[in-house]
């Protein structure tokens, strides 16, 4: 795997000349050298939860980011899953993301089609969690405005910690007292039948759950962005063409101006790259 957000910190003592400079030939080398030094093993835990870290939070303040997963042709799926697109390094950054969450944020269309099931506490990330503040796992959090959900699945029925279903302040009554039969809580984000995404992330920040993550779908990370309250793309470029009309990785109605993002790291294993970009 390498590694490619500060390539000068590979630099090692044989890149420099007598006379300090670092001349172009071992520049090289040392970059050479610590690429197949990291080609040779995966990523620990704990280097790939410092990599994705989230910043610092002032008082009161949240942080969005959206992980997801595109093909080399645009497609965020395939027969309607994204795993078709996968990789191994891909779900231990899927399951590092999820760790160092407060909640993750789900559209109801997902859960359905990828068969969503509840966080668990990993391990590995404990130490992590309790230095941070963090109960053992992340609080799953559904955005539907119908609640047209199975609540007899695990997802509802046997979390860690209680699922959270977002709505509207019109979505129907008997909906939600399924919803709450089940053991899941409602929270209402929105004044009408949906959820008002800017909202959505206001209300979960009231609850504590400020280290925000959405897995999509499309639909759902589309209004994130129309909203423009989306801080984070966490995006793996899959090295998979798959032609055909899949969905991209966001979709719904166009924003007026596109949303300006900057690299913030590169990882790349097996010709997946594993990119992560911050709203400027």
């Amino acid at each position: 795997m390498t590694y490619t957000t500060d390539p000068a910190n590979a630099l090692g003592a044989e890149a420099e000349t007598a006379t300090g400079e670092v001349s172009a030939a071992g520049r090289e080398r040392s970059l050479a050298a610590r690429e197949r030094s990291l080609a040779d093993r995966a990523w620990s835990l704990d280097e790939l939860a410092d990599a994705y870290a989230y910043p610092e939070l002032p008082a009161g303040g949240s942080w969005l980011r959206a992980n997801m997963v595109s093909s080399l042709d645009g497609a965020g799926q395939h027969d309607g899953r994204s795993q078709p697109l996968s990789s191994d390094t891909d779900m231990r950054i899927f399951g590092t993301l999820r760790a160092l969450a407060d909640v993750v944020v789900v559209g109801a269309e997902t859960v359905r089609l990828e068969g969503y099931r509840p966080a668990r506490a990993r391990e590995a990330f404990a130490d992590r969690r309790v230095a941070a503040g963090q109960g053992p796992a992340p609080v799953i959090a559904v955005v539907s405005a119908s609640l047209e959900l199975d609540f007899s699945l695990p997802l509802f029925t046997g979390p860690l910690v209680p699922t959270l279903v977002l709505t509207g302040a019109a979505a129907p009554a008997d909906r939600v007292a399924a919803a709450r039969a089940a053991g899941a809580e409602v929270l209402v984000a929105g004044e009408g039948a949906g959820v008002e995404p800017a909202r959505a992330r206001a209300v979960l920040a009231e609850r504590g759950l400020r280290r925000q993550l959405t897995e999509g779908g499309p639909r759902l990370l589309g209004q994130f962005v129309a909203a423009d309250v989306l801080d984070e793309l966490c995006l793996t470029v899959s090295p998979t063409m798959t032609a055909g009309g899949a969905q991209r990785i966001a979709g719904g109605p166009a924003v007026a101006v596109p949303t300006r993002f900057a690299m913030a790291s590169v990882l790349e294993q097996d010709g997946f790259l594993f990119t992560r970009y911050r709203r400027i």
